[in-house]
């Protein structure tokens, strides 16, 4: 399989990058980002700017890819402006227009967000629901910065249009391509631990203790462990499509943490997502919850 990964320089880039050097049903891999890495025997560095549609650099190796993981963006982040997530926008627009044009069709995962749904964490769902593919829509995470209430209404928007024009264009191209939108969770860099998550996201000074402790609840749950990440994306790029309801799908791309309002029977059903990991298991352990 020829693999394109798009900010493969970066957290979740370099971590997937590395992992699919490991495995034999990889056979080249194709790292595009604004900035170099060091390029290994499988893998290839191309520095490129996927929001310019005439940058041949990037042409390509993503007209030629048997899968396509979609991590890039112009601000990875919910202080993301609107600028910079139009910016993104234009990167997967970019991509799924080209995506599918070799001899084989093309997997293209978009690395989507939990702030699709961000909305969930201060608007609840009906009691017994969790969050899926179904679930109404509201994109954008509210949050304190230290002075005032955000909201991160760009980039969730961002992610949650990403989602949709995959399944546009999967429907369009017939089966040229099929896609997997993931709503990654937090997936610290490097060892990403459980324990490492502090006061779970909850903190910066938010005034009000019981919101903060209810957002310290909500960041941890949506831990995504370094191998249920690598899981993911495994499962993502080689699921048979045949098992779907429609030739894009989204899933949670969280670990299996117990009590959280993120689905993960879609992802289990769809493409054999098996995550391994649960943050409160590990937190208990640690004597931390």
């Amino acid at each position: 399989m020829r693999v394109v990964i798009t900010g493969a320089a970066g957290n979740l880039g370099t971590k997937l990058r590395r992992y699919l050097e490991t495995v034999d049903w990889v056979d080249e891999i194709v790292g595009i980002d604004v900035k170099p890495f060091e390029a290994s025997a499988k893998s290839k560095s191309v520095v490129a700017d996927l929001a310019d549609p005439k940058d041949e650099r990037w042409l390509a190796p993503v007209r030629n890819a048997d899968g396509i993981v979609h991590y890039a963006s112009a601000n990875p982040a919910p202080t993301s402006s609107w600028a910079e997530s139009a910016k993104s926008f234009d990167m997967t627009a970019n991509l799924l227009e080209n995506a599918g044009g070799g001899a084989t069709p093309c997997r293209f995962v978009f690395a989507s967000s939990n702030h699709a749904m961000g909305g969930y964490k201060d608007d609840p769902l009906p009691g017994g629901e969790k969050i899926r593919m179904a679930t109404p829509q509201i994109s954008g995470t509210r949050y304190w910065d230290g002075q005032m209430y955000r909201w991160g209404a760009a980039y969730g928007a961002t992610k949650m249009l990403g989602e949709r024009v995959c399944m546009a264009r999967a429907h369009a191209t017939n089966g040229r391509i099929t896609a997997v939108a993931t709503r990654i969770g937090w997936c610290q860099g490097g060892a990403n631990l459980a324990t490492t998550l502090t006061d779970g996201g909850g903190g910066a000074g938010e005034p009000d203790k019981t919101v903060a402790a209810r957002n310290a609840k909500w960041y941890r749950d949506m831990w995504l462990s370094n191998g249920d990440h690598e899981r993911l994306m495994a499962a993502a790029l080689t699921a048979d499509a045949g098992k779907w309801p429609a030739p894009a799908i989204v899933v949670s791309g969280m670990s299996n943490n117990s009590g959280m309002a993120w689905d993960l029977e879609d992802g289990r059903a769809w493409i054999g997502y098996d995550p391994q990991d649960d943050v409160w298991a590990d937190l208990k352990k640690a004597g931390i919850a």
